[in-house]
This record gives structure tokens, sequence and C-alpha cells, in this order.
């Protein structure tokens, strides 16, 4: 058989349709076939807690599949920002490696919630393939499920009899496949349902066109020759927790095809890697390394495309709010970055951070489709350089321990690293698998597979993220909500009913969320005055009571599944069966109105706060999360430093100044599309439907928000900032007070002062003065007490000298001295000159703590005694700690009373004190 050659000849340059162009071609298709284009939804889901980043298209249409949520459209199309890196979609390993993974992805889609089906969806997409696009027809081969004894799904023969009656696809290319291929599920849980996909042969005109029902080489045999490209997922099942599948209230479709492998396609191109998706940021790269990809230097190709994905992934995760950390999705991005990073030095001849400087060509080629990207560019940057400057520490630190593992390997007569430590390099530091190994070969030592391989299964089984596809309630609950009707919200309505309504109990239920004990309750009301958690805002606290006063239920919190509000909160168990008997019950829905109009002070100020932000540290400031409740505020935003004291009390000023003004806030209703063209500013990373409210403080500050304010803003009252602080590189936090608690504060404030002019005998005025005297007085004393420390250290000298005793030829000595850490550094200097060959421990004493100084040098240190096990001997008698070098450490103990005590255990054992426990 000959090699496989581009499924079509490559056309002339006017004739490759860019990606842009590509990407448009398919949202248009759709659009003119009565479908809305909706924004892609974050990288990240913020209110799925099982997933810890979108890895499909259908994500945000998950309330929709399961019943507990709709859209006023039934058709939508999109092109979707997806990551995938655990679970069962786990392409990280092969990302590089090959020329078609990708941790970042885009995926377009279109879908049907409860309107069209396979006869309208099958050739459809045969026509946007083979009439829009020109793919040649006898290329292209059609999977379709075959059935599943195990489940009792029968082969699915209506959509093999539509392809083949309404496409003039090759009856012959028509293939049936079982669950494993055709039956897509989104997890072990969760919608799901038979697909159709839709491959492509690569191979040249002159290869056997049966060889695509070949089960060695053709369709779904893991050949690079077929190429799947789209999958029509029919949406009919939901998967239950014990494995059975019940049908879900509507039939949906549910389509998702790989941006950048049908541009590949589409390009005539092998490797989506060589499409203009990515020539931008490999032009970058090279330029930044010095190199070119497609050199013939395949370990640099591979660096070239690790680096180009992973960049890919954490800038559009970063532009979306997503931040490194070392848990969750964070870890997950910390870990690409040093990846990327890894491979870099590596392959590419890094030294300094480089990823900041690729991330522009990413908002180059992504930024006109998802405009947040190049709006946060200098954030991303900020992030970016961040991360791989504490990698390069990092680095060393796991360079030392590798050292450590090796040596200890190589003492011991073996030839491998233990597996589970070697991974650790991995886990801890951001090592790759393959450089790993490479250190090893230089020392000529191998790596333990199996031992890697499980530390590695036990890894993925603790981190595991995206099996479960879950709306937090429980199965029970979920079914039993299915048909009844909307809760109606009253808390944007004027006048009392925002506060407090009269209705009626719709339904109740026990242990209504996964886990719960069951003396949790949740009540569904036909109208509710409560406010649900959401955009950082707090529920509303209250009471449900019966107006016969039969009952009364505490409101602790609330959880919206779809168009359902839920009332949760505790009783006793022995009125449990009371309360499920109450539905078309009469109640008195009431809110903890203090703690609501709380609230909405510190609501309404952060958004004052956020307008202020941007006006005195720039247009780069965005809101990166925030808290929203009745005793104060919190708002993270990015920001590269410190705020300023000057600038805290510029932003103070300003929001004061604003609530002084007494503007009056408005909250009307409109189209995303008409808040966005009224300025409105836009929170990166919420999710926004198509009716949004717009918070208008007197036309200052005019922001998308959902959640409950003041009707003016100087109901807010005085607005202090309590804080500003870092909680990680490139991201700050602001606490605040308003209202009551504001005043409160000040008050306390001006008692401290107060009571502080009092006790310095000065007047409030003079404080900074009186202060400024006194810190002048302690140095004095200070510099006084050095000076005469100094002149005991010679008196120190001799003391030490005492204290040594011969041990097989070396000087080894303790002893106690009154001295602090600084005069202990300046003996230790002149104790070297005692003897050449001398291990020896200092212990000082400032106060109730002991400082220490441990040096070795000479013969004692080549015998193995080191300094830097001091630390370890003196803990259990001292308290504290301390590190060092072999020949130089220092620490400090929390105990001087100990020092009698460590001293008795040294003369006992001198050796133990330079040695490893």
């Amino acid at each position: 058989m000959s090699q496989p050659k581009s499924p079509q000849k490559n056309p002339s340059k006017g004739d490759v349709r860019s990606a842009t162009q590509i990407r448009r071609d398919f949202l248009d298709f759709f659009a003119q076939r009565g479908h809305r284009e909706v924004p892609s939804s974050p990288v990240f889901p913020q209110d799925d807690p099982t997933l810890l980043f979108t890895n499909a298209g259908m994500n945000q249409f998950k309330d929709v599949f399961l019943g507990t949520g709709k859209r006023d459209y039934t058709r939508a199309v999109d092109s979707q920002k997806c990551i995938r890196v655990s679970g069962k979609h786990n392409d990280l390993e092969e990302v590089g490696h090959d020329t078609y993974h990708h941790t970042f992805f885009e995926m377009l889609g279109n879908w049907s919630f409860g309107d069209y089906f396979k006869a309208e969806a099958i050739p459809w997409a045969w026509e946007l393939l083979t009439k829009t696009w020109k793919l040649p027809k006898e290329r292209l081969w059609v999977t379709v499920f075959g059935g599943d004894e195990k489940d009792g799904l029968p082969r699915d023969e209506d959509s093999g009899r539509i392809w083949k009656e309404t496409t003039d696809v090759d009856p012959s290319h028509v293939l049936f496949f079982g669950r494993k291929a055709n039956f897509w599920e989104m997890g072990e849980t969760g919608p799901c349902g038979p697909c159709t996909e839709i491959h492509i042969d690569r191979g040249g005109l002159d290869t056997d066109p049966r060889d695509g029902a070949n089960p060695k080489i053709g369709v779904n045999a893991g050949s690079e020759r077929f190429l799947e490209l789209w999958n029509n997922v029919f949406m009919e099942f939901n998967r239950l927790d014990d494995g059975r599948l019940v049908k879900l209230p509507a039939q949906h479709v549910d389509t998702g095809m790989g941006f950048e492998r049908i541009v590949g396609v589409l390009q005539g191109k092998r490797s989506n890697y060589d499409t203009d998706v990515f020539a931008p940021i490999f032009a970058r790269i090279g330029k930044l390394a010095g190199k070119r990809y497609g050199s013939g230097d395949e370990k640099a190709d591979i660096a070239f495309r690790v680096i180009a994905d992973h960049v890919r992934a954490c800038t559009v995760a970063f532009a979306d709010g997503a931040l490194p950390s070392n848990t969750g999705r964070g870890y997950v991005l910390r870990r690409l970055i040093r990846r990327a990073s890894r491979y870099g030095r590596q392959a590419l001849g890094f030294e300094d951070p480089f990823l900041c400087e690729v991330a522009p060509a990413v908002a180059e080629t992504l930024g006109e489709v998802f405009p947040e990207i190049p709006q946060r560019m200098e954030h991303v940057q900020l992030l970016l350089r961040a991360e791989e400057e504490s990698f390069n520490k990092t680095l060393g630190r796991g360079l030392v321990r590798f050292g450590e593992l090796a040596t200890r390997v190589e003492k011991s007569g073996k030839k491998a690293l233990d597996g589970g430590e070697a991974y650790e390099l991995y886990a801890t530091y951001g090592f790759p698998r393959d450089l790993v190994e490479l250190m090893a070969r230089e020392r000529k030592l191998a790596v333990d597979d199996k031992g890697w391989d499980a530390a590695e299964g036990a890894h993925r089984t603790k981190s595991k993220s995206e099996g479960k596809f879950k709306s937090g309630f429980s199965e029970a609950t979920l079914e039993a909500m299915r048909g009844l009707p909307a809760t109606t919200s009253t808390y944007w309505e004027p006048g009392v009913r925002s506060y407090e309504v009269e209705t009626v109990i719709i339904d109740v239920y026990t242990s209504a969320f996964e886990g719960e004990a069951e003396t949790s309750v949740s009540v569904i009301l036909r109208e509710s005055p409560f406010y649900p958690e959401s955009g950082g805002q707090v529920s509303d606290r209250g009471v449900i009571e019966a107006l016969d006063g039969s009952i009364s239920f505490q409101v602790e919190g609330l959880a919206r599944s779809g168009e359902h509000l839920l009332h949760r909160g505790k009783v006793k168990l022995e009125d449990l069966d009371a309360l499920t008997t109450l539905k078309g019950l009469s109640v008195r829905a009431r809110v903890d109105r203090k703690a609501r109009d709380r609230t909405r002070k510190n609501h309404t100020a952060t958004h004052l706060l956020h307008k202020a932000l941007k006006l005195v540290l720039g247009e780069h400031v965005a809101q990166q999360g925030s808290y929203v409740g009745p005793d104060r505020l919190r708002f993270d935003f990015s920001h590269p430093k410190a705020v300023t004291p000057e600038a805290l009390e510029r932003i103070e000023r300003i929001v004061n100044e604003r609530v002084i003004d007494n503007a009056r806030v408005d909250h009307p209703e409109k189209s995303f599309a008409e808040a966005k063209a009224s300025g409105a500013v836009a929170m990166f990373g919420e999710k926004y439907g198509d009716r949004v409210k717009v918070l208008d403080v007197g036309g200052w500050s005019l922001e998308l928000c959902g959640g409950t304010h003041v009707a003016a803003a100087g109901d807010i009252g005085p607005f202090v900032i309590l804080s500003e602080g870092a909680i990680q590189a490139g991201v700050r936090r602001i606490e605040a007070l308003t209202g009551a608690a504001a005043v409160e504060h000040i008050q306390h404030q001006k008692k401290l002062l107060r009571e502080a002019a009092r006790a310095l005998k000065a007047s409030v005025e003079e404080l900074p003065q009186r202060i400024e005297q006194l810190q002048q007085q302690l140095k004095d004393a200070k510099k006084k007490e050095k000076e005469s420390a100094k002149g005991d250290v010679a008196g120190a000298l001799e003391a030490v000298r005492k204290a040594l005793r011969p041990i097989d030829g070396l000087q080894v000595g303790i002893a106690a001295l009154e001295l602090e850490l600084e005069s202990l550094r300046e003996l230790a200097g002149r104790v070297k000159t005692l003897a050449p060959d001398l291990a020896v421990i200092l212990l000082g004493q400032d106060g109730d703590k002991a400082p220490w100084v441990a040096l070795s040098q000479g013969a004692a240190l080549t015998r193995g005694w080191e300094a830097r096990h001091a630390a370890a001997f003196l803990a259990p008698h001292l308290g504290g700690g301390g590190g060092g070098k072999p020949d130089l450490a220092q620490g400090q103990g929390q105990r001087a009373a100990g020092r009698a005590a460590a001293l008795e255990a040294f003369q006992r054992a001198p050796k133990a004190a330079f040695s490893k426990a």
C-alpha cells in the first residue's frame, strides 16, 4: 500500500480559508437555520463544582439537558473554549508528542433543546461538510451506534436509515459500532445518548477505498489516517449513580467539532499545528529562542508544540479569571506552566521567563472571537511571569532533591530510582517524566516504571474531577421537581413584597442535596422574597411560617435549580414527618430585613469601589472575586503591586464623595447586547443570559449585576477600608465596611487613639511625634547594647577555647554564651581560627530565645560532621528551628531554658549533633 496523502490537492493560496473564516462559516450556517449564536461560556464553570474546566461545548447547557433549566431559544450555535487535562478526557501526556492533541481547544457545536432531532441534524452536517466546505464525499465515513446488550439498547436503525436516504453518502461507508465508540457519555453519570460520527480518510486516491471498514487500520482503529471530524450526539438518556439509564424529559441534539482539527483538514495540513491557528505563536517562540519550528530538530518541535498549547490554555483561563494555586484547576494551570517552562529550557535554551512574552501572540489569534483575552493581557502576562519566576526557584530545589535520591540509590548499590519518589519530582516540582529519566540515565540509573505508574494512578484517582456530571441535587429531588410550577421571585419588586410575601408551599424535600443528613429540609414556594447566593452576594436568611401558626421554619440558605428556589434549613428529627405533609399550606415567607439592608449597602458599595479603583489605579483593574454579606464586603481585583496608603485614602474618599452626592440607583433590565452597548461593565468569567440587570449609580458607575441594592447612594452610609493586601501574584484584596458597621469601626479606632495618647501622656495630635521619639530612644539603647556586646565577643572566644575537647584528632565542643545572634555570627568567624579541624555549636541567649550558630571545617567536615544537622539535634531542647550548609548553619530556639539540656545531650553524644537523625 502506498503512503497516505492529503485528502485533497493543496489549493492555491487564494482558495485556502483562514481559521477565522472557517469558524464564521460554521456559525453562519446554523444561524441561517434558526439557531441563536451564543457567546462561549468561561473556560472554567463557576457554578459547577464537579468540573475543573469546561471540557465540552454542552457544559453551559447542562441544566437544560437535566431538565432543571431552560432558555428562551430552542436552537443554539457557538464556539466554546475548552480545556481537557484530567479525568476521562485526559490528553495532557500526548500534547506536543503528537500533532493533534491539545489541552486548550475550541469546540464548534450546534444544539437542539427538544426541537429538531436526527432527521434534521444528519443532513445538515453532511451539507456543511460537502457543499459549504466541499470536502470530497468519497473520503467521508460515518459511524452509527450498533446497540448494547448490557444497557438493553437496540441498534440505531433510524440514524442509519437517515444517512442512506437523505444524503448521498456511499452506503458502504456507513458503519455500526458498539457503546465504546458510538454512545457518548459526559462521565460516569449524567445526560448521554447514541451518537453518529463523521470521519475523513486522509489517505491518497491510490489507497484501497475499502480500508475504512478494516478493523485493523480503518475507522475507529486508532489510525491517524482516518480522522474523526464531527460527533452528533442524540441526548435521550440520563445515567444514574447506580448505572441505570432513564429517559430524559425531552430529546436533544448536542454536536461537537474540534475547531483546530477541521481547520487542519480544510487547509490541507497533516498536523493541526501547521495551520494559521498556531503560526503566529510559533513565530513568536522562534523569535525569542532563535530557532524555527519544523527545522528538523524533533525535540525542539515538541517543545514548540508544548509551549504553544500550554500558553494558549493558561492565557485563556487567566483571562477568564482563573488563578494558579496548589489545588484544583489552579494546580492544573501551574503544572501546565511548569511543563511548558521545562520544555523551553530543556530543548530551546531559555533561561529567563519567556511564556509571558509568548502570550500576546495568543491574543493575536483568538482576540477577535474572545475579546477578553487582549483586554486582560497585562494581567495574564503578570501571572505567567510570576509563576515562571517561582518555578525557577522550585527547579533548584527539585534538582537538589533528585541529587539526594540518586546519591542514596548509588550508595545502596541499586540501579533504579524508587518510582514513587521519582514521581514526586513531577507532582511537587513539575519535572516531566522524560526529564527525570534523562537525569537518571546521566547517572547510569533507571526509573522504576511500575512504581511511577502506581503513584501516578493514585494521584489521578485522588484528583479526578471530570467523572461526575451532577447538579448537586439528589436524583430523587431532580425527578420530583420536573413538572412543578416555577418559583416567582419578588425580591425585585418595590415595597414590602421584596421582603415579605404570603404564598403556598409547592413541595418539601428531606436530604435534597448529595450527602445531606436527614435533618436538612428544602422547601419550594410558589413565590419567594429570598435572594439566592449569586455573584458574590450571600443568600438571604429569614423564616417561613404558617398563616395558622402551626409551623415555623428557619431559612438558612437557598439553592437554585433551574426555575425553582429551594429554601434550606434544619429541623428536629421528630418534626420531619409533619414537614413532608405540608404541600399546599399557606405560609408567610419573611426575609431578615436588617441583614438584607446591610447586605444591600455593602453590595452597592462594591460597585462604587470597583469604579474608584479604576479611576485611581487604571483601567487594567478587573474584579477577580468578591464576598458581599451583611457583616462586610470583600473585593478581589487584578493589580500588579501593593496599593499605596495615599492611593487607598483617595479611593476611600472617592467612594464617600459618591455616597454624599446621594445619586439615584437604578436597576433596569435590558438585553445583554443593549447593556454592553450602553457601556455597562461585565465581570470577567461571569456567565450572562440574554436579559440582564444593569446597576446604574447616577450614571457614574454602570455594571451588570443581578443582586440587591440600595435605592440611593446615600443609603450606604460611611464607607471605610479595613485592609488591602495580596492574595497571590497580580491579585489584591480589599476588605471594607459600610453603614453602622463603619461607624462602629471609626469609633473603635478613635477609642484606641485616646487610650494610646493617655498611655504616652500626649494628645492625639502629638502621638506621631511622641512615638517617633520613643523609637529613637529604643534605637539608641540597642546600639549601646550592641557596642557592649562586641566587647563580650573577645571574652566569649576564650570560653569557647576552654569548651573544646579532642575527639579522634578533631576539636569538638559546645558553649553557652550570653550573646544574641549577630554577635554569635561575629564570634563564629573568630572561632574558625582556633583549630583547622573543628566542629562547634555556639548557644546564645536573647531574652527567652536561644539563638545558635554551628560550624564545621577541615577534617571534621570531610568525615561527615555537618553543621546543618544541628537544627534537628537542638530542636527537642530549644524548640524553634534553623538550617544552613554543611559547614555553617544557624537558627533560633524558642526556649532559652532548654540550653542546659542541650549541653548535657551534646556531652553524651557530640557526633549526633552533626549527623543526620
